[in-house]
């Protein structure tokens, strides 16, 4: 009981405390009025109305009821609300009998005005300060109070106006400018937070001893790694151990040059433990007065790198297969011999040509004659080396370029080995037709031949063989033989 007593008394104090805040100058300027009052320099009119004109200046100063005047929109019904204050303001000032004089504290109202309502207020505040001020002149003519002589007072009226309608427009410019200045800084930050914090880009700033200063939050959408875990050197951490030499002379290229824009493609590793392409694009401003730093933008590019791959291994390889297609093959070849020739090592290279593959594609149809062709091309891939290219011509022929080959008899081995896979690999069910392989082989001597003559002395040696019988394979210009 005695709680819930205490709770209702610091809950009125609290009221009464507030009320009091936002009230507290009508009542000195009563505390004023009834000093100067005493010494007769306070006009004519009754004490009471001074009280009640204050009393209603406090209630109206409360927030709660400027609110209700402002239709409960900020900023609302500003005329009706400037008008009424003016109006209270000024019958009070021409009530104590300086009239004019006193006018100036319209310029009170207009800084109250400008506080809750913005340079907006001050046009309002202008213009019926400058008609309350003429309202009270014509009722001073009229015979109303006044301690200043006429026609002088009218005088200082006309000077009150211009000064407090001047004031009122410089505050309000200046007010309009910082307002101006105020929303341009809030786009600036919205900007500024939708390309560092929402955009794609992870931005980092890097101080001129290689330590990450500052993340954008966007690392951690990206990454999955807080931005904090990052600094320093955590992102370097993070970097795919075949890309940190390529990131360390990167990283030197960036200071050595830092009037250009740096780019680089690295792998990040991901919070969730798999790697992904990022690109780097980075410049060194260090030198930049309001930057000091290189400024990084980097972005995970791990789907156009897939894509590009893709697209690559299409252009490069065999669809059906998986094997590089012609094309390939021989620029392979050429690489090949030419590796050959500066290292000092011969090179050869298989024909093969299916035997009997048209039986297959004219009783089992083309898909099990591709099932065919497509475990084939598994058996001369596993019976190859891994330093050896393997592909398809075209139809059921295929070239492998072996890549360094000591002599004559070592390319026969991986060919017999070839032969030996193919007819393992085959149907044994009475009535499915059996496909074999006939092989030629060419060898070149460093620097001794091309890639179109070698592949043509084995494509020679290949029908060689096949005059032979299936399952054979001949070296060029020597006689086939069987293994």
């Amino acid at each position: 009981m005695e709680s819930a007593t205490s709770s209702s008394v610091g809950a009125v104090v609290r009221v009464v405390a507030r009320r009091a805040r936002y009230g507290a100058e009508p009542l000195v300027v009563l505390l004023v009025l009834a000093v100067l009052r005493h010494f007769g320099l306070a006009g004519h009119a009754p004490f009471w109305v001074f009280v009640v004109l204050l009393v209603a200046g406090s209630v109206l100063q409360q927030p709660e009821i400027q609110r209700r005047l402002a239709g409960g929109a900020d900023g609302g019904r500003l005329w009706f609300r400037v008008g009424l204050r003016i109006a209270l303001n000024t019958t009070l000032i021409y009530a104590i009998g300086w009239g004019a004089v006193l006018a100036v504290a319209h310029l009170h109202l207009l800084s109250w005005f400008v506080r809750q309502a913005g340079s907006r207020a001050w046009r309002p505040v202008a213009v019926c300060s400058a008609t309350a001020i003429a309202i009270g002149e014509v009722a001073v003519a009229a015979g109303l109070f006044n301690y200043l002589p006429q026609p002088e007072v009218h005088g200082v009226a006309a000077l009150v106006t211009v000064g407090t309608v001047t004031t009122s427009y410089v505050l309000g410019e200046a007010v309009r400018q910082r307002e101006e200045a105020e929303a341009a800084l809030r786009r600036s930050e919205e900007l500024f937070r939708a390309v560092v914090q929402d955009g794609s880009d992870i931005i980092t700033l890097t101080d001129a001893d290689g330590r990450i200063v500052y993340v954008s939050p966007t690392a951690e959408r990206i990454t999955g790694h807080p931005p904090d875990a990052l600094l320093g050197d955590g992102l370097w951490a993070h970097i795919h151990p075949d890309d940190q030499p390529g990131a360390v002379e990167f990283n030197a290229r960036i200071h050595r040059h830092p009037e250009i824009e740096h780019a680089m493609e690295m792998r990040i590793r991901h919070a969730d433990g798999l790697w992904h392409w990022h690109e780097f694009v980075v410049r060194n401003l260090i030198a930049h007065q309001g930057v000091r730093a290189i400024v990084g933008h980097h972005r995970d590019i791990n789907d156009r790198r897939a894509a590009q791959d893709r697209i690559a291994y299409a252009a490069t390889h065999d669809a059906l297969t998986g094997l590089l297609n012609s094309t390939s093959l021989l620029l392979a070849l050429d690489q090949t011999l030419a590796d050959g020739a500066s290292g000092g090592y011969p090179v050869g290279v298989l024909f093969l040509d299916l035997d009997g593959f048209k039986q297959v594609n004219d009783v089992r149809g083309h898909a099990a004659g591709d099932r065919v062709l497509q475990t084939i091309s598994a058996v001369v891939r596993g019976a190859c080396r891994e330093r050896d290219a393997v592909g398809r011509m075209g139809g059921d022929e295929f070239a492998v370029v072996l890549n360094g080959v000591a002599h004559t008899e070592q390319a026969a081995s991986i060919a017999g080995a070839i032969i030996d896979g193919i007819d393992a690999a085959q149907p044994t069910d009475p009535g499915v037709p059996r496909v074999g392989c006939s092989i030629g082989i060419a060898l070149a001597e460093p620097g001794t031949s091309d890639a179109s003559s070698l592949l043509r002395q084995a494509d020679a040696a290949m029908y060689t063989s096949k005059r032979q019988g299936r399952n054979g394979y001949a070296v060029y210009a020597m006689t086939a033989t069987a293994p």
